[in-house]
């Protein structure tokens, strides 16, 4: 009777050690998978990061390494043309900034004046208080803060435009 309930112990022991093995066995049952669809990716990403590498390093940001089939005085010529272009692209690009920062400004303070007027008169007319009155006059003035910082800009891209005139 002792060996029997000692072998019906051991058998259930037995049983139950190996069902909580096979219990915890799927937590880590496809974790080999995973690893190694891991080390794809980052294999896969390392060799993508080292074609962009080569691809930058064909193209290169030099001048020269695409001479369009030209050597010599004829390269240096092609790349003197294309310097210029580029010189007067930026001026054109200049001048419409300063065109759109002078017309800006301008708008800006005609409006400005117009929505001072507007406001005196209400004020006259009794339609606003004077705190109303004082804090509009304050908006007023930092938006023509603003138009005298576009105008300095301005300025300065005018001399810009000047001195790019003379070279």
């Amino acid at each position: 009777m002792k060996k029997s309930l000692k072998t019906i112990f051991t058998v259930i022991l037995l049983v139950g050690f190996v069902t909580i093995g096979f219990a915890q066995k799927p937590e880590h049952a496809g974790k080999k998978e995973k690893t190694e669809k891991k080390i794809k990716k980052e294999k896969k990403v390392k060799k993508e990061k080292k074609e962009k590498i080569n691809e930058v390093d064909e193209k290169g940001g030099a001048y020269g390494k695409d001479k369009y089939g030209l050597e010599g005085k004829a390269y240096g010529q092609e790349r003197a043309r294309q310097a210029k272009l580029k010189k007067e692209e930026k001026v054109k690009e200049l001048e419409t900034t300063v065109e759109r920062g002078e017309s800006k400004a301008n708008k800006a303070r005609e409006r400005v004046k117009e929505v001072k007027e507007n406001l005196k008169t209400q004020k006259k007319e009794g339609n606003i208080t004077k705190e109303e009155y004082d804090e509009k006059m304050e908006k007023l003035e930092a938006i023509e803060n603003e138009a005298d910082t576009l105008e300095k800009k301005v300025k300065k891209g005018k001399k810009l435009r000047k001195s790019e005139a003379i070279l």
